[in-house]
């Protein structure tokens, strides 16, 4: 994914063993003392950390907001769809599969929920290609403001040290998060096949899985890792990660304009090649580089208006203005665009109006693949649409700033590990107390599907939400930070 990180900090919920109100008379045994002081501090960790903050606010610190926190915070969003669209496609696939009004026959009909933009909420496929997009800006962010600045030697480091970490950034909560799927096979914690006899080839089983979800080398390949399917992006992410930085690289010392267009020229190349996610990445880059002439644009400007006489200035502004309200328009309809396309069902897209004529007028060689991968470069488009809209039009920023989107930029990463294994272990047994509530999948009117579209996502949110925020404390950050640890212990110190 992209570059994680927090501000918060978590201390145990007694600062010492003193300052405790049941803590022990000095005559209790110190063995004891400990013990119980050790399970109170592994009780507060195992709470999440809105709840940490309520109890402790005095040890938590605001987190702090960047200039591109609503990117994190866009990733934030994109991670809970994927989560809404895994739980709709294995327990209500009625959803996910047919557009509104499809089947026509269908004497149950069709739910609102399955109405275009509304689709958006469980529509996580095109949640991978914003992922993407969001990588390749974040990533490229630092290296081209360096490049802009002539600053090549800093640039460097900063690659070197992308480089080096970007492998352990991605894998490593893999290793663990794929761990902890072993063992519930091997204790039958969830349903399907994939135990082994002993315990010793299930260990075993499990490394060469995890050897191949460190295969970079296909680039794109849709594969299906056997402890957790949801890790086929990861490799991806990898080898485009690698991609973005040996681009930055070779045009870093380029003119402006020669760089961009040199970045888009490949990113065409990239997509017509079937490489949707080079695309991506790229475009990701692109976003981060306009972005970056636009604010040394403003910057200009602004030191001109500041020298200038305010007669001049008077003189000027009045007509600037005016072209606001019809530029945030324009993105605006892009957004919808994007957000129209997004709703592309898993099946049955000729039925839809609209999308047919997408679908049948999308280039090669995604056509002649169809299936799943017809909708690859609209879905490419549409992140495009959307991250570009956003860093353009400041107030639709605003939304992935707030509180609760922010938290859910920081468990982003670990939402997206946490979801398929959590999914797999209580799935069943929540829909199945769902069901018996609500009334057999196949008897039931759509209201009451929809009921129980809307209760077995809320029951299994709790725990897939609190699993993540555990994961993201206890694995996710100690990463990052092994990360940068290992990278000082490794470089060569500057003289």
């Amino acid at each position: 994914m992209v570059s994680w990180g927090s501000s918060n900090h978590y201390e145990p919920l007694y600062g010492s063993e003193t300052s405790s109100p049941n803590s022990p008379s000095p005559s209790n045994d110190e063995t004891i003392t400990r013990a119980k002081f050790s399970l109170r501090r592994f009780g507060f960790f195992l709470l999440p950390s809105p709840i940490q903050r309520r109890l402790q606010p005095a040890h938590s610190k605001p987190q702090r907001l960047y200039a591109t926190s609503w990117l994190d915070g866009l990733r934030g969003l994109a991670s809970l769809i994927v989560f809404f669209c895994h739980y709709t496609e294995n327990f209500h696939y009625h959803f996910a599969d047919n557009p509104y009004g499809w089947p026509p026959d269908d004497p149950v009909g069709s739910s609102p929920i399955q109405l275009p933009f509304l689709r958006m909420i469980y529509c996580g496929r095109p949640m991978v290609p914003i992922f993407f997009v969001i990588s390749g800006f974040v990533l490229s962010f630092k290296s081209l403001k360096l490049a802009h600045a002539h600053n090549y030697a800093a640039m460097h480091t900063t690659l070197s040290s992308s480089v080096f970490r970007r492998a352990l950034r991605l894998f490593l909560p893999c290793v663990a998060s794929t761990f902890l799927v072993m063992i519930t096979i091997w204790y039958e914690l969830q349903g399907g096949n994939g135990k082994e006899p002993t315990l010793y080839k299930q260990f075993w089983s499990w490394l060469y899985a995890l050897w191949d979800i460190t295969n970079s080398w296909n680039w794109d390949l849709l594969q299906w890792p056997p402890y957790d399917v949801h890790l086929w992006t990861i490799p991806i992410e990898m080898a485009n990660s690698m991609l973005l930085f040996i681009t930055i690289t070779g045009l870093s010392r380029c003119k402006v304009w020669i760089r961009l267009f040199m970045v888009f020229s490949i990113m065409l190349y990239c997509l017509k090649t079937k490489h949707w996610a080079g695309f991506e990445f790229l475009g990701g880059m692109l976003i981060a580089e306009i972005g970056l002439i636009q604010a040394a644009r403003a910057e200009r400007e602004a030191n001109k208006k500041a020298n200038s006489s305010p007669m001049s200035f008077e003189e000027d502004s009045p007509s600037k203005p005016t072209a606001f309200p019809y530029m945030h328009m324009f993105w605006v309809i892009n957004v919808l665009f994007a957000l129209w396309v997004g709703g592309w069902p898993n099946k049955h897209v000729l039925e839809v109006p609209g999308l047919r004529y997408l679908a049948q007028h999308t280039m090669d060689p995604y056509f002649t693949l169809g299936g799943p991968e017809l909708a690859f470069p609209w879905y490419a488009l549409g992140a495009m649409q959307i991250v570009l809209a956003c860093q353009q039009v400041p107030w639709l920023q605003n939304f992935f700033i707030t509180a609760p989107i922010q938290y859910l930029a920081n468990i982003s990463y670990a939402l997206y590990l946490m979801h398929g294994p959590i999914m797999d272990v209580l799935g069943l047994r929540i829909m199945s107390y769902v069901l018996a509530w609500v009334g057999e999948y196949e008897n039931s009117g759509i209201w009451l599907r929809t009921l129980s579209w809307f209760l077995g996502l809320a029951g299994l949110a709790i725990p897939t939400v609190w699993a993540a925020d555990v994961f993201w404390r206890a694995v996710d950050l100690p990463s990052v930070a092994f990360a940068k640890w290992l990278e000082v212990e490794c470089i060569v110190k500057d003289d």
